[in-house]
């Protein structure tokens, strides 16, 4: 029978401070290709080319309005942003494994959305504008993004080495 895996559960940390228990839900970067079109003479349509990455973001839902958190995101200072996850591996019914899921960011806070205030309901969304992001699945680099210092992995192949070669950086 095949595998089946599901999330179980995750822990937010900012600039490696334990969060537990505070967090409701997480939106980790969407990586966006940035593309532009092309078309010449001769060709019987335009075709996409790759141009780099378009602006990413985090989003943190929080159960509450946590003071300690809030007092450290400042939109001039960047915070780091990890997310540690377990998803575990069935097999015929049965947890046979677990894998471990990492992902670090770094960003700027860009956005405070609280929620409408309802007794014994209350949460605040932060969003972050990130340069940087790296998604790890049990130890193993699955995607990294680097926008100042102009680095692209996929799978651990990193698609602008030669042009940061090129250019001299």
């Amino acid at each position: 029978m095949a595998q089946t895996e599901k999330f179980l559960n995750a822990n937010v940390y900012l600039d490696d401070n334990n969060h537990l228990g505070k967090a409701l839900e997480v939106e980790v970067p969407k990586i966006t290709e940035k593309v532009t079109e092309h078309q010449t003479l001769g060709m019987i349509g335009p075709v996409e080319l790759f141009q780099g990455i378009e602006k990413m973001e985090m989003k943190i839902k929080w159960a509450a309005f946590h003071q300690d958190l809030l007092s450290t995101m400042s939109p001039t200072g960047a915070n780091k942003l990890t997310i540690r996850a377990a998803q575990h591996t069935y097999q015929d019914g049965s947890v046979v494994g677990t894998k471990s899921i990492r992902c670090v960011a770094v960003g700027r806070l860009k956005e405070i959305a609280p929620s409408t205030l309802k007794p014994g309901e209350a949460d605040i969304e932060t969003t972050f504008a990130i340069d940087y992001y790296k998604k790890t699945i049990d130890g193993v680099d699955v995607v990294e993004v680097d926008i100042p210092n102009y680095i692209y992995k996929v799978n651990g192949f990193d698609i602008y080495a030669s042009v940061r070669e090129s250019l001299g950086i």
